[in-house]
């Protein structure tokens, strides 16, 4: 039992042996401590530059150090230490602690500097808090630091010096406090951390020096909210899996090489103050969207090079110089746009190695001789201004333009300016995916719509009565179907009534998309052409449901009615009305008093009392119809015609 106490007693002797707390006056430390194999010193009073250099010359085995009470104090020394015999105060001095086997640092609470290489190769300190009194983190402080994890500045630091986190390569992320005045991240400050993904600089820096961010491993770079930051050095972001960047609108300089050879860059935002593109600055990057190069005058050496991704290059009006090997390499490249009014200067070989020849170029009407007349510019295709999705060339995007590029796809022989009109999304091949591209377009709220009718032809659809709660399937149906093989509309709804689905007819493929709240645009159309099946067969079936806003009565309205025929040809119906009651029993039988069609010249109006109908011409001309129980039939001129009746109001057409 004795033999334990003691074996217990020594253990705790050795355990404080290793624990040592002293109140030090500057350059006393090496009188204080006289035992070298401390693992943890506290430190309170003061301390200057000598005290430092003795912990790090002979305290190796330290791994925890607190020195949240001590004082830094200026000195001078007759011995060179780092170059330097002068030692401020408040500052730690440089390489102060560099090299050792730290793993917990806690520094003087007033510190106001971290001074060169301070704690730089102290390969096991995991974490340290900086204090909150802290302005600089001088040239390489943490550099090495392999087992740093994570880095939050306080806002009080202003500046981040050369190299201050480079090879820190377990850092994962590097953020400032709110209200930081973080003014300058100096050349190569995060270099060479691949572990670090997050990157928080503030709204108050001002300039990223060069390959300040080189090496790390961010993967999605936002400076959008650093409002302040005008300058982004030299090669600032190389070596990097960054996949989008989005610049600031304050930035005014960028240096040249900024991504090169980023590989999995897909797209940056530029700010909008730059006007200049510098040399290298998006080498070798995987860009595959259209980049805004608005306000850009110049374009450097290879500024593109090997850019082979990016399929659209459009050039602001601003631009004046493109240098040698600019866009060299761009084998994706499939449409190119100058908007310039003079032709831009060019560089060597700007366009080595791409084929330009089959590419379009879009340029401003007055300048197309200048551009066909200037080297490397002429080697381009000259395109015709068209709109895009515009595949049957009838100055229309719609259902017609789905005919035409299905030809294609089925096998029919195009080249020149008809294939590049198929290429709807620009791939430089025509398949189903311009299918897509082309669908989108149509589908666009903001696509035009020609409202000029050219067939008397009719989408039609039987009224409606429906109560609240009740869900209906209606079908539409087409004067002459078996003459279309496509169709495109716009089916407007009442309030209370909503659309469930839409289901094309058999063999035929259908897309809708939501124009606003009450109206869907509606495309049928069959993949191998086929014509829908002949009259009074459903090209599409709609299922609505009703709910308690549904007024007593209300219209369903076919509108922008686009019928495609297999020449490719657009054909533009008239609208049509059905009518919906709120209704039951006997008044569902009143609600539903009327019904109109044509046959051939003829106005027929199908009555369940006796009244009147107006009959308006387009020129205006009125007549009236007196209408009774039954069947009434009218004969007509060609044209269009309105016809009102129980207050409503039809479009009709006869041939």
């Amino acid at each position: 039992m004795t033999r334990k106490l003691i074996a217990v007693l020594f253990t705790l002797l050795v355990i404080h042996a290793q624990a040592l707390e002293v109140s030090n006056t500057a350059g006393g430390l090496k009188d204080k401590v006289t035992d070298v194999s401390i693992t943890d010193l506290t430190v309170t009073g003061t301390m200057d530059a000598s005290d430092f250099y003795f912990i790090a010359e002979h305290l190796n085995q330290l791994s925890t150090l607190n020195l949240t009470a001590v004082q830094v104090v200026a000195c001078h020394t007759d011995d060179l230490h780092y170059w330097n015999q002068d030692f401020a105060a408040q500052v730690l001095p440089t390489g102060a602690l560099a090299g050792m086997q730290l793993t917990s640092v806690q520094l003087p609470a007033d510190l106001t500097a971290i001074g060169t290489a301070a704690l730089s190769g102290c390969t096991r300190l995991e974490s340290i808090s900086l204090p909150a009194a802290l302005v600089s983190v001088g040239d390489y402080a943490f550099a090495g630091c392999s087992a740093l994890k994570s880095m939050t500045l306080p806002a009080s630091v202003t500046t981040v010096g050369y190299g201050a986190f480079m090879r820190c390569v377990s850092l994962s992320s590097f953020v400032v406090a709110p209200s930081s005045r973080l003014c300058q991240l100096d050349a190569t400050a995060l270099m060479d951390c691949p572990s670090l993904t997050t990157v928080d600089l503030g709204n108050s820096v001002q300039t990223l020096g060069n390959r300040a961010l080189a090496g790390t491993g961010i993967i999605n770079l936002n400076l959008a909210d650093s409002k302040s930051l005008t300058t982004m050095g030299d090669w600032a972001v190389v070596k990097t899996p960054v996949q989008e960047v989005q610049l600031p609108s304050s930035l005014t300089s960028l240096g040249k090489g900024a991504f090169l050879y980023d590989a999995d860059l897909r797209s940056v935002r530029l700010g909008g103050q730059l006007d200049r593109i510098g040399d290298y600055q998006l080498a070798g990057t995987g860009l595959n969207e259209t980049v805004d190069f608005t306000g850009i005058t110049s374009m450097g050496d290879y500024a593109l090079y090997n850019v082979a991704s990016l399929s659209v290059v459009e050039l602001p009006a601003t631009v004046t110089w493109i240098g040698s090997y600019a866009m060299a390499g761009m084998t994706g490249m499939t449409s190119m746009v100058s908007n310039a009014e003079e032709v831009p200067q060019l560089g060597e070989n700007v366009w080595a190695g791409v084929n330009q020849s089959v590419i379009p170029l879009t340029v401003p009407t007055a300048a197309v001789q200048a551009y066909k007349d200037a080297d490397q510019w002429k080697e381009f295709m000259f395109a015709a201004s068209w709109l895009k999705g515009d595949v049957n060339a009838d100055g229309e995007v719609n259902i017609a333009d789905i005919n035409a590029l299905l030809d294609i796809i089925l096998g029919r022989e195009v080249e020149g300016e008809a294939w590049l009109r198929a290429d709807v999304n620009g791939d430089s091949e025509i398949n189903i995916a311009d299918i897509n591209a082309l669908l989108d377009i149509i589908l666009s709220p903001s696509a035009s719509m020609m409202s000029q009718v050219n067939t008397g032809d009719l989408l039609r659809l039987d009224d409606l009565s429906i109560q609240p709660g009740q869900e209906r399937v209606l079908t539409l149906t087409l004067d002459h179907a078996d003459v279309y093989s496509a169709l495109q509309c716009d089916i407007t709804l009442p309030q209370g009534l909503s659309l469930v689905s839409v289901k094309a007819g058999k063999g035929c493929e259908d897309e809708t998309r939501e124009m606003d709240g009450s109206t869907t645009r509606a495309i049928t159309y069959s993949m191998d052409k086929h014509p829908f099946e002949a009259d009074d067969v459903a090209v599409l079936s709609i299922t609505v449901q009703a709910d308690a806003s549904l007024a007593a009565q209300g219209d369903i309205i076919l509108s922008h009615v686009v019928l495609a025929d297999n020449d490719n040809v657009a054909w533009h119906a008239a609208n049509y009305v059905a009518r919906v009651n709120n209704s039951t029993g006997v008044e569902d039988l009143n609600a539903m008093t009327h019904r109109l069609w044509v046959e051939r010249r003829t106005l027929c109006i199908e009555d369940g009392t006796s009244g009147t109908a107006q009959v308006v011409a387009i020129n205006g001309v009125t007549r009236e119809l007196s209408t009774q129980p039954g069947v009434i039939r009218c004969e007509l001129e060609p044209g269009y015609y309105v016809v009102r009746i129980h207050g409503k109001s039809h479009k009709i057409a006869i041939k």
